[in-house]
């Protein structure tokens, strides 16, 4: 490290020194993080040293399992699931048979019993001397209960059961998501992982009948029959556009042809989203303007004019309560059931009052949905001032724009979800498979559940399309999710325990407390989300240059400010930041460096394996914090003319870039985002690469 004038500090070795051997990285192609996906149940999870106490259920070769009489087709396949999870990952073989088949269900490892006196979503499971009962409210639950099982052994690593009797329920339902395997894109695999993980709807953008917003031409239709196999509802994100005012001539016909032709496609769809941004009308309310995003010449010139009155995506309209009603008249005239979800994300800034008299007039039988965290401004420890532009796990929440519309709603006597990320992932990186931060995410969780029992948060939308990705964090949510749930401290040393090993758990716990620590100095503002963390090490290095054009780029940018010196801070804030980074890239490093070190001494290949990609993971964030700190020292040497230290800091980044490739290359899921694909992967990283060998005289290092 060197101190420069300025203050800031400058890493002119982007390559820090492992604790292990560093050579030890994969070589994954493009989307070779698909196949790992496609497992449902990891095989071989069984340690065969451990020998059942004498208070625990054995399962054994040729048990059985009955799922009673009638079962209902969920039951049926989830209880084969089951068949294949004790097969894969506990290499026992058991068979399933329906009721009578054998004539002694008693006799079964397992049986399913419908219980309709049971509160919604309720479960219960009673394990015995010979076997287990579940005991459930529907068909949905059952399979919860199922899932349970496997959990409660995946944990004791072991085909063992602790007898004794367990009732639990989901505290919130829809729990939505996007998939993780790319935009819109549901592979029976990932659907089952949603379904075992908890997630019990998910989420699909939709402009038309099989179009999405990411993919043309698909069988939405199969989508939802397939989700629905695995207890699975699915709620469409409209981006289906009908740019008419409810009193235009015409509007009634224009909302059936649009919005009423998706419904009567998808009736059996659980409901349709609508956001601001995605639902856009030419308002009449004077305090917006009546136009498209589209119609940038009209913007323009109203713009010229120095008027700065939003579009009508923007703003909480006074019409919009008119605007909703037609288009649910539209919606319910083929799908009556059709649940209507009105999402408040883009006006957000606006003032309280101008929110809240927009929800007074809404038709009280949509739901209302609010994102948990966003708006809300706030100061870091080092005087920083920061405030949440977007979806970012830096600040716990409720913000004041969440918490003002929940009380709104339960005085309204509205239905509320929000928008939580608990998922996993978050906009705070943009191409991590999930944010590693359990201690930060565990004090969301528990937000998450007090406006549950202060404001009845009914339901959650858990990501935007960065979509979810099974890991220990969705573990640790679903049981904070679950009415007797396991207390969180005893869960995450389990966790820990099995996937390192139990002489491992306080290093491991010691790493994750340090990184939930520092995430909260991450600065979730725009300049950073649309900028050097939406694209990590793959963010174009571009200071005292021409300006970069997208067309220079190997793809078309995507949720992206391209030349950053344009939208960063001013110089103050920009060192505040800097001040936060490095500590920022110490930890993620370090404790990148102790999870190689685990792996490097880990006989067990699943273990090493875990180790192995955490430990590339915690690197990758130490390296996108790396260069997003280098982009803002850049800027500050540009603002000072200082063509050398921008070159210096150049070499410094371009040597940051190209130890990124080789975890790139370990891990192809990193560098990747649902929407975005590849755009934080090699072929950028290596554009850049010659981009600044050209602009700045640095080569190989």
């Amino acid at each position: 490290m060197k101190k420069l004038v300025s203050g800031i500090f400058v890493m002119f070795c982007a390559t820090v020194v492992c604790a292990t051997d560093c050579s030890v990285y994969g070589n994954e192609k493009p989307y070779d993080f698909r196949a790992r996906l496609a497992h449902v149940h990891k095989p071989n999870r069984r340690d065969w040293k451990l020998q059942p106490t004498a208070n625990e259920f054995v399962f054994l070769d040729g048990m059985k399992i009955a799922v009673g009489e009638n079962a209902a087709p969920l039951v049926s396949r989830v209880a084969d699931d089951f068949r294949d999870y004790l097969l894969t990952s506990m290499g026992v073989n058991v068979s399933v048979h329906e009721a009578g088949k054998p004539k002694k269900p008693e006799d079964c490892a397992v049986k399913v019993k419908i219980d309709k006196a049971m509160k919604e979503r309720e479960y219960a499971i009673e394990v015995g001397e010979k076997g287990v009962t579940i005991r459930a409210a529907d068909a949905k639950a059952a399979a919860q209960g199922f899932y349970r099982l496997e959990d409660r052994m995946n944990l004791r690593s072991a085909p063992f059961l602790a007898k004794g009797s367990e009732t639990r329920r989901p505290i919130f339902s829809p729990r939505m998501s996007h998939s993780g395997w790319g935009c819109d894109q549901f592979p029976d695999a990932h659907l089952a992982q949603m379904a075992h993980y908890g997630i019990d709807a998910i989420l699909i953008f939709v402009e038309d009948v099989d179009v999405t917003k990411n993919v043309a031409h698909i069988d939405i239709a199969d989508t939802i029959r397939r989700a629905k196999a695995w207890g699975l509802e699915t709620y469409l994100y409209s981006y289906v556009l009908a740019f008419a005012h409810p009193d235009d001539p015409g509007a009634k016909e224009l909302f059936e042809k649009t919005y009423g032709r998706v419904a009567a496609a998808y009736p059996e769809a659980k409901g349709i989203i609508f956001v601001g941004e995605s639902c856009q009308f030419p308002s009449k309310d004077e305090r917006a303007l009546p136009y498209c995003y589209w119609e940038k010449d009209k913007i323009a010139a109203h713009r010229k004019k120095g008027d700065r009155r939003p579009l009508a995506g923007w703003f909480p309209c006074r019409d919009y309560p008119d605007w909703l009603n037609a288009v649910k008249a539209a919606i319910r005239a083929q799908a009556p059931n059709m649940e209507i979800v009105f999402w408040s994300y883009n006006w957000g800034y606006h003032d309280e009052k101008e929110r809240l008299a927009l929800l007074n007039a809404l038709p009280r039988d949509v739901t209302l949905q609010a994102t948990f965290e966003m708006f809300e401004k706030f100061t870091k420890r080092n005087g920083l001032p920061s405030r949440v532009a977007d979806y970012s796990l830096t600040y716990v929440g409720p913000g004041n724009y969440f918490a003002s519309e929940a009380k709104e709603a339960r005085k309204l006597g509205m239905k509320m979800y929000a928008m939580s990320n608990t998922g996993g992932h978050t906009w705070d990186f943009g191409t991590i498979p999930f944010d590693p931060f359990p201690y930060q995410w565990k004090k969301r969780f528990d937000a998450v559940v007090k406006a549950h029992v202060d404001w009845g948060l009914a339901g959650l939308m858990e990501n935007h399309h960065y979509g979810w990705w099974p890991s220990f964090i969705s573990e640790l949510s679903k049981e904070t999710y679950t009415e007797g749930g396991m207390p969180f401290e005893t869960h995450i040393r389990a966790i820990a325990a099995r996937d390192y090993g139990e002489k491992n758990v306080d290093a491991v716990l010691a790493v994750w407390k340090d990184w939930s620590e520092k995430i909260v100095d991450m600065h979730s503002e725009s300049e950073n989300q649309y900028g050097p963390f939406r694209y990590g090490p793959a963010y174009p290095f571009n200071a005292m240059e021409p300006d970069l054009e997208a067309s220079e780029l190997p793809f078309p940018p995507m949720y992206l400010t391209l030349n950053y010196r344009y939208s960063a801070a001013k110089n103050e804030s920009l060192t505040l930041q800097i001040e936060l980074l490095d500590p920022m890239v110490e930890s993620f490093m370090s404790g990148g460096n102790t999870f190689l070190a685990l792996a490097a001494k880990e006989t067990d290949a699943t273990r090493r394996d875990n180790a192995r990609r955490l430990g590339w993971h915690g690197q990758y964030m130490a390296r996108c914090c790396l260069t997003a700190r280098n982009v803002k020292a850049a800027v500050i040497a540009e603002r000072a003319k200082d063509r050398a230290k921008v070159v210096e800091i150049a070499r410094a980044e371009y040597a940051n870039a190209k130890a990124a490739l080789k975890l790139l290359h370990a891990d192809s899921r990193l560098g990747w985002e649902p929407t975005m694909l590849y755009r934080g992967g090699p072929e950028m990283i290596e554009w850049k690469l010659r981009y600044m060998e050209e602009h700045y005289g640095i080569g190989d290092q």
